[in-house]
């Protein structure tokens, strides 16, 4: 398909003036007018304007929206306008808001994975309270390692029966 165009520069020669390239550029920057749609085949949408080239590209009203109407890579997500609706969203509990060194579990099940407890010296245990905490102690059993378990008051040695076997 041949496409139909004018070009003009706004401005008539005179009668018998020579025509030449170099007169030509001394009057500044062509307007061009495509007359006729460019076809998709040809590279174009087929469309007389930006909204029908936007429908023939189907592009939605998405396109003509500022790049700052939507969350940008660079960010990391900070700005999201309400990050509790997000979490909300992706299925995020309250854990997704804790720190990795302070985290509170209070419900569910732990399973498919060793603890290991934090290891301390009789000398350096810390508070028994609250109640229900439980550490390791590598010389809390009258000299040997045991693991201790908190009453809210005092540490409680928990015995250590023999060692596993099959």
């Amino acid at each position: 398909m041949a496409i139909s165009a004018s070009v003009t520069r706004g401005f008539t020669f005179a009668t018998g003036v020579e025509v030449t390239a170099a007169a030509l550029n001394q009057l500044g920057t062509p307007t061009v007018t495509v007359a006729t749609p460019i076809a998709v085949s040809n590279g174009g949408t087929g469309s007389a304007n930006a909204s029908d080239a936007r429908t023939a590209l189907g592009l939605g009203s998405a396109s003509t929206q500022a790049t700052s109407a939507f969350l940008q890579p660079s960010n990391n997500l900070s700005d999201v306008s309400a990050a509790s609706t997000s979490r909300t969203n992706l299925g995020l509990g309250t854990i997704a808001t804790q720190a990795a060194n302070a985290v509170a579990l209070t419900g569910g099940t732990i399973s498919g994975t060793i603890m290991t407890l934090r290891s301390y010296a009789v000398s350096g245990v810390p508070s028994a309270s609250p109640a229900g905490q439980m550490i390791y102690v590598t010389d809390g059993n009258s000299g040997a390692a045991t693991v201790a378990v908190s009453d809210g008051s005092n540490w409680k040695v928990v015995a250590l029966g023999a060692t596993i076997s099959t």
